[in-house]
């Protein structure tokens, strides 16, 4: 069982607790929809939040991160400044589905013929439920384009170009998501 909960400057303390374990497990984070995104797509029970391949020893702390490709994969605006890096087994998903954690918020990207090869021009489709969307956004992809991300362009652009180096994103006639 888990249980969130919110603390009056905007951190949050979730706490797990486990009948196969006689403890309960502490997790404080200032954002812990990731950990939550872990737990609940990847089946596992696990206290990181990390998004990396395997496991890193850190100094004697070892960090957990996905063991191997899951059904839902997960990009975000944070890897193109940067901040941390999303490890290959969630950017190839075998569903073609990927949790989009851009700015302020999380939303969905995803391809009606499954997954993706990262060379290969592909169509994918794009929902955000903030977004007041009457209609899904269709994306075409063209991946090794030669097209260099800058800060000017749309952020799920930015996103996308984590998994699709250099690729040339058009929005089929829709107006960019700023």
């Amino acid at each position: 069982m888990i249980f969130a909960i919110p603390r009056a400057n905007q951190q949050i303390i979730v706490i797990i607790t486990n009948p196969f374990f006689s403890t309960n497990f502490f997790y404080y984070s200032f954002n812990c929809v990731r950990f939550l995104f872990n737990l609940r797509c990847h089946r596992q029970y696990v206290l990181a939040q990390n998004v990396f391949n395997n496991v890193i020893d850190l100094d004697g702390k070892i960090l957990k991160g996905a063991r191997e490709a899951r059904d839902i994969g997960f990009l975000t605006l944070y890897e193109y400044y940067k901040v941390f890096e999303v490890g290959s087994y969630l950017k190839n998903p075998t569903s073609g589905v990927w949790v989009i954690c851009s700015e302020s918020h999380y939303s969905v990207l995803f391809s009606k013929n499954g997954c993706c090869n990262p060379h290969e021009t592909t169509n994918l489709y794009y929902y955000d439920s903030l977004g007041n969307q009457d209609s899904l956004y269709k994306l075409s992809v063209y991946p090794d384009s030669g097209v260099q991300s800058n800060d000017d362009d749309p952020p799920l652009e930015l996103c996308i170009r984590t998994r699709w180096k250099n690729a040339k994103v058009d929005w089929n006639g829709a107006e960019p998501l700023l």
